[in-house]
């Protein structure tokens, strides 16, 4: 009977976890928030601090080790850090709660990957490599099959920079000029191939529409169009994404570019806020 009992409790307790609302943060810090040139990079501490995420996801952790990384996180109120390597352009993750289950992935990568269980969730952070379409169409598929080899397609908050772009944007990228941008690029650096056949490579994120997963954004976007008939939230050339698996996007609460003055000025991306009810 009193094993019955623990084994009841602990079910509850689970369920407690994974019932708790969620708040996502992820960001390209820009080579290791170089521009904040603070003593400990205070600026970026504050600004944190009042954002208040539960769960920092960070690419470009340049210049960061494990040990400088978690130091950084516990001056705004994270206790656990994991940083993928401690050279090149790591991706990293933060968070109050403790980071389980983790898994650094480099091998393939150009940036590396984290796959780790904060909360009661799966988390992946990533960063795919900027400057070759193949290589990246290559990273995805190796996430993706990590990602369903770990825990099939539930449960599942996958973020960070994809350096690719959504089919689902491409009428907004037909509004820009990125495919002649992106020529005269490739004209002045051969080794700079952004372009799949001259035109824009949306098969990075194709694959991971179809391996079912809900672009956090555009849907908390098309609820707000739906809403006020006004968008404009989301960038016309945006490479940063937040997914969820189906049974999570329910749950979305809202996700959301941040600008401020802050954002305006330390990075060269935009970062991605987001939050989970209950």
């Amino acid at each position: 009977m009193k094993y019955i009992l623990c084994i009841a409790m602990a079910i509850i307790s689970i369920t407690a976890v994974k019932a708790q609302p969620l708040k996502v943060l992820s960001y390209n810090i820009l080579e290791g928030m170089k521009t904040d040139t603070s003593k400990g990079k205070q600026l970026f501490v504050e600004w944190v601090k009042d954002k208040n995420p539960d769960v920092l996801a960070l690419q470009e952790c340049n210049g960061f080790t494990q040990l400088t990384l978690e130091a950084l996180a516990a001056t705004y109120g994270h206790n656990y850090a994991v940083i993928v390597k401690e050279n090149g352009y790591p991706t990293g993750v933060t968070s109050r709660y403790p980071i389980v289950n983790i898994r650094k992935v480099n091998e393939n990568m150009t940036h590396g990957f984290i796959t780790a269980s904060i909360n009661g969730y799966n988390f992946c952070i990533l960063h795919l490599n900027p400057h070759k379409h193949l290589k990246r169409r290559s990273e995805i598929a190796q996430v993706l099959e990590t990602l369903r080899l770990q825990h099939g397609d539930k449960n599942w908050l996958m973020m960070g920079d994809f350096n690719s772009l959504s089919p689902l944007d491409s009428h907004r990228v037909a509004q820009t000029n990125f495919v002649e941008r992106q020529r005269e690029v490739s004209l002045k650096n051969p080794n700079i191939s952004n372009l799949a056949n001259g035109q824009v490579d949306y098969q990075v994120q194709q694959s991971i529409l179809q391996a079912g997963y809900v672009d956090a954004g555009l849907t908390y976007d098309k609820t707000v169009q739906k809403e006020t008939g006004k968008s404009g939230i989301l960038s016309n050339t945006r490479i940063d994404y937040i997914y969820l698996s189906k049974d999570l996007a329910k749950k979305l609460q809202y996700c959301k570019f941040i600008y401020d003055d802050f954002t305006a000025k330390y990075s060269d991306h935009k970062p991605i806020i987001m939050e989970l009810k209950k």
